[in-house]
Order: structure tokens, then C-alpha cells, then sequence
């Protein structure tokens, strides 16, 4: 592959935008609400309508508050064969919509993060969230008419044309990196970004709970999607565009834009780096695979034997899982920066969130599931610190390019890992119900171990100027001297 480098850009200030940061944290705010009142309200919203028809309820009751959740615990009932029917059913349409919508995210997502950098954040922002606001509005009406659920299957397709979640995350850490310089600084920064994730789920989870307890799904949904629009009417009226005018004419074609997001792992430009990022890569790959594997199994685990819980103690739960990553996460961060690296933060919260899980698979009980939530709050800067690592290694002029492609590992790795650990759940559920959650913990230990590697790898590896700008195989470009530093990726300097 051939490319041409391009000498950096000296006018890069170094210190935080904090103005715009902080309007793009209140956009992140309301769309996580968003986001936080429709998961744990699809998923209950499918199992509610399963069981009506396992159970052979009235075709209406979807629409009317929840009644308390029952669970059967003589194996040999039918109620109870009735019961792991509507489990198994509700896991398999989760995974039908999760590959709908994952499978068209990832060529849009590849695009838009890579021409964001030409055309501008805030058209990165605009395209996923007029998908997400199509796709919230029509579960409402699925609710409202009491539709066929495959209904949701259109939603879905909104998502993947658009970028839908992803891109939306994706635009979200790449402006968080256009607003900070390469340092410790855009560690925090995009850790804020998560926080932020977890503050909106703290306020919504338990209000979603008793919301779908005494009111039923309609108005959750009404309320989601609405603030879903919100969210997208705060991007055009309140954020600042990031990128220079002089760039939006200068957009590449199609294949110089893929060629840009991968340009990272298989650019001779890159050098000795490209090592870097295919650890840095590998190691979130299995982070987000086991992680967000887990998702609708946790939803599952909790519903089901042995806890049988309902809308509220779920939302309980979840309210204090953000509540310890919000309060807990940028201190950890902060504290350990005294000591080491984000490369050495990273293992030591691999390692923690290993722990974390194993006591979650052998959970029996309501108070040895609630204890997950303190090591895993302490492991919340695990993902933050992974990405800044990779952030700080590109150059600043290929931070959407760069995102874009941690963008498609994220579809991939997740819509992969529901996939899976849905069905290592349903193979397992009846023999050891924790059994997934052992697994995750593996896949945690086995990031640690390739970040070591990194580490080592790191020491050897000198040229890590985040500043060099790589146009891969574009010859509009005037070729310029690429101005190598020495500063090891490992460097903590504020």
C-alpha cells in the first residue's frame, strides 16, 4: 500500500476545549437517557409479550401496567417449561434485531467517522441520531397498536443505514478528542464521555422501573423517543463544529476513506506503531466482545431463577452498577496516574473486572449479586484508558478515521458477543447459570495479558508522534517530512 505523509500541523492548541466538551456532554446526557429507558424497557417489553403468548394472556395486556414477575421453580411444571420457552424466545429475538442493526453499522459507521473528518462532526452526529430517532419512534407505535413484532425489524434497518448507537458514540469520542491535547488530559476526557454513560443510566434505571410498573411500556417509550429527538435538537443548535472549512473541500473518495481507517494497521507510514495498534486493537476487541456479550444475559440472569426479579429491583441494580463507575471512575483514573501508565491502568482494571465477574457467575443470592457493583465500578476506567491509548497514537487529522474503525470493532465484537453468549446461556442455564459470566472473566485475563505485551512492546517502539499526519495512497496531497519525537506511548506527562 502506498501513501504519502503530510508535515503537522503546529497551530494544535494544548489545552481542553472545556466549553464545548461540556455541550457535548449535555448532547451525550439526554441521549443516554434515552438509551438507558429502552434497553431495559425492550427487553422486558419482549418477555411481557412472549409470556402473553406462552401463557396465552390477552393480546392487549402489553400496553397496561406490569404485574409482579412470576417465577416457577418445580422443573417439572409445564408453567415451568412455559417459562424457559419465553427466555429462550426473548434472548433469540434480542439477537435477531442485534444483527439487523450491527450488520448495516458497520459499513455506515466505517464512512461516516472517516469522512467526519472532512465534512465535520456535527454531520457525524446528525446522520445516527435522525436513524435513532426513526427507530424509538417506531417501537412506540409497535406498543401503542400492539403490532407484530417483527415490526421492529424496520427499526433495525433505520439503524444500520444510519449508524444509529454506534455512530453516535463514535461522534462522541472523536469530538472529545478534536477538544483535548494528546495527553493524560484525553484520558479523562473520553472517560467523561463513559461516566457521563453511566451518570443518565443512574437517573433513568430506577425511574424506568417503577415507570414500567405502574404505567406499563407506552409512556417509557413516548418519553424515550422524544428525548431521543431532543438529543438531536441540541446537536444542531448547540454544538460548535470542530473541523476547518478549508478541509470540507478536500474530502477523498470511497476507497481512500477505507483505506484511511485501516491505514493504521497496514500503513508502511505508520512504521513500528502499526504493532502498537494491532495489540491495542486485539486487547478491545475482547473487552467489548465478552462485555458486550453479557448484555441481554444479565437481563436474562436476573428475570429467571434464582431472583426472579422485577422492573424496580432491576433498576435498583443497574442504578447502583453507574452510580460506582460515575463516582468512582475518574478518581481511580487520577490516582493510578500517580503510580503508572494508561497501559499499566488497563491491566490492573482487566484484572479487577475478572474478579468482578467470577463473583457474579457464582451469585445465589440478592446480596452476593449486589456485590459486583463495587469491583466493577473500580474497573470502570478499563475501556477509557484502552481508547486513549489509541487515540494518542494517531494524528489529530485522522482522529475520525481512527474512531471509525474502533467504531466497527465495536459492532462487530458486540453484535459477535450477544450472539454467543446468548447461546452459551441457553446451553448452559439449566446445568450452571453462571457459566457465561466465568467465561467473560477469562476474556478479561487474556486483554491483561496482551496489554503486558503492548507494554513491552511500547518500550522499544520510539516513534509515537501523535501529530504525524498519513493520507493513505492520496496523491492530491503535497508530500511533507513526517517529524518523528521521542516519546514512548507509555509517557504520562500532563
Amino acid at each position: 500500500m502506498e501513501s504519502t505523509p503530510l508535515l503537522e500541523n503546529k497551530g494544535k492548541e494544548d489545552k481542553s476545549k472545556l466549553g464545548n466538551l461540556l455541550k457535548a456532554n449535555v448532547v451525550f446526557l439526554v441521549f443516554h437517557l434515552a438509551i438507558n429507558i429502552r434497553n431495559p424497557l425492550i427487553t422486558q417489553y419482549l418477555y411481557k409479550r412472549y409470556s402473553d403468548e406462552e401463557f396465552n394472556n390477552s393480546t392487549g395486556s402489553a400496553n397496561y401496567p406490569n404485574q409482579k414477575s412470576k417465577c416457577y421453580l418445580n422443573v417439572s411444571d409445564p408453567s415451568y417449561m412455559l417459562q424457559e420457552k419465553v427466555q429462550e424466545n426473548t434472548s433469540n429475538c434480542q439477537t435477531i434485531l442485534t444483527a439487523i442493526g450491527s450488520s448495516g453499522a458497520v459499513i455506515s459507521c466505517m464512512f461516516l467517522g472517516a469522512y467526519s473528518d472532512f465534512l465535520g462532526r456535527r454531520f457525524l452526529f446528525i446522520v445516527p441520531l435522525v436513524g435513532e430517532v426513526l427507530k424509538f419512534w417506531l417501537l412506540t407505535v409497535v406498543i401503542y397498536w400492539n403490532l407484530d413484532l417483527r415490526y421492529l425489524y424496520i427499526g433495525e434497518v433505520f439503524e444500520g443505514i444510519s449508524g444509529g448507537y454506534n455512530g453516535v458514540i463514535l461522534a462522541s469520542y472523536v469530538y472529545t478528542a478534536d477538544n483535548t491535547p494528546p495527553k493524560n488530559s484525553r484520558t479523562v476526557g473520553i472517560a467523561v464521555i463513559d461516566f457521563t454513560t453511566y451518570l443518565a443510566s443512574a437517573a433513568s434505571q430506577v425511574i424506568t422501573g417503577y415507570f414500567i410498573k405502574d404505567l406499563g411500556y407506552l409512556y417509557p417509550s413516548v418519553t424515550t423517543a422524544s428525548l431521543m429527538l431532543l438529543s438531536l435538537v441540541l446537536v444542531v443548535v448547540l454544538l460548535p463544529e470542530t473541523i476547518k472549512t478549508d478541509r470540507k473541500s478536500q474530502y477523498p473518495t470511497p476507497v481512500k476513506a477505507v483505506k484511511n481507517v485501516f491505514g493504521f494497521y497496514f500503513s508502511k507510514d505508520f512504521g513500528p506503531k502499526r504493532s502498537l495498534f494491532w495489540l491495542s486493537l486485539a486487547s478491545y476487541f475482547i473487552l467489548y466482545f465478552s462485555q458486550g456479550g453479557l448484555y441481554v444475559v444479565e437481563y436474562l440472569f436476573q428475570l429467571n431463577l434464582p431472583f426472579c426479579w422485577g422492573p424496580e429491583l432491576i433498576g435498583y441494580f443497574n442504578m447502583a452498577l453507574s452510580l460506582t463507575k460515575q463516582f468512582l471512575g475518574i478518581p481511580v483514573i487520577k490516582l493510578l496516574h500517580l503510580c503508572t501508565s494508561d497501559p499499566g491502568i488497563c491491566i490492573i482494571t482487566s484484572i479487577i473486572q475478572a474478579g468482578a465477574y467470577v463473583l457474579h457467575g457464582l451469585a445465589n443470592t440478592d446480596v452476593l449479586l449486589f456485590s459486583f457493583v463495587l469491583p466493577n465500578g473500580l474497573a470502570a476506567p478499563l475501556l477509557p484508558a484502552l481508547r486513549a491509548i489509541m487515540s494518542r497514537m494517531a494524528p489529530a487529522e485522522m482522529q475520525g478515521s481512527l474512531f471509525a474503525g474502533i467504531g466497527l470493532v465495536n459492532i462487530i465484537s458486540s453484535t459477535i458477543g450477544i450472539t454467543a453468549f446468548n447461546e452459551m446461556y441457553d446451553a448452559t442455564v439449566k446445568i450452571l447459570r453462571g457459566f457465561a459470566f466465568f467465561v467473560c472473566a477469562g476474556f478479561q485475563l487474556l486483554s491483561a495479558v496482551i496489554i503486558v505485551v503492548f507494554l513491552v512492546t511500547s518500550r522499544s517502539v520510539v516513534d509515537t508522534d501523535t501529530s504525524t499526519v498519513v493520507v493513505i495512497n492520496d496523491n492530491d496531497w503535497k508530500p511533507g517530512p513526517i517529524i518523528p519525537q521521542d516519546k514512548p506511548i507509555t509517557d504520562t506527562t500532563m
